[in-house]
């Protein structure tokens, strides 16, 4: 899949919502990485046969010799600090990858002991004030 480019007048943001809620994490004196990289699933080598089309070919072509590329997840916004996760999407085309992307992840959050992470995904403005609200909430009573 090709990497999208990121539009300049968000900054290092994706797109406005994203940019919208690491001000607005900012402005509450929250703590976060943008984009923190997990890997899912290591690569590895198929160790049989493995046949397929490539984009400059039709034919079937041998690409058994290839390296399987790792899965790797980056959530929008961690919080260390406070175990959460925020993951902004705003609309979802219907055949979108991200549900199935999202479910992989929780699974190996919870593989990985962090299971107790809270999670987000906020689909406006509006949600990402409530998600730091409650967010600051459980801040003050620990």
């Amino acid at each position: 899949m090709a990497k999208k480019k990121k539009n300049s007048r968000f900054g290092k943001y994706a797109n406005g919502l994203e940019k919208y809620c690491g001000d607005s994490l900012t402005a509450a004196g929250l703590d976060f990485v943008y984009e923190d990289k997990f890997i899912l699933m290591e690569g590895f080598k198929y160790p049989s046969s493995y046949f397929k089309s490539t984009p400059k070919s039709k034919e079937l072509k041998d690409v058994s010799s290839r390296q399987i590329l790792p899965i790797s997840y980056k959530p929008d916004f961690h919080l260390p600090k406070e175990k959460v996760f925020i993951e902004t999407k705003g609309w979802v085309r219907a055949n979108d990858s991200f549900p199935l992307r999202w479910k992989i992840f929780m699974n190996y959050l919870v593989q990985n002991g962090m299971g107790d992470y809270k999670l987000f995904i906020p689909k406006n403005k509006h949600q990402v004030n409530e998600a730091i609200e409650q967010i600051a909430k459980w801040k003050s009573k620990k």
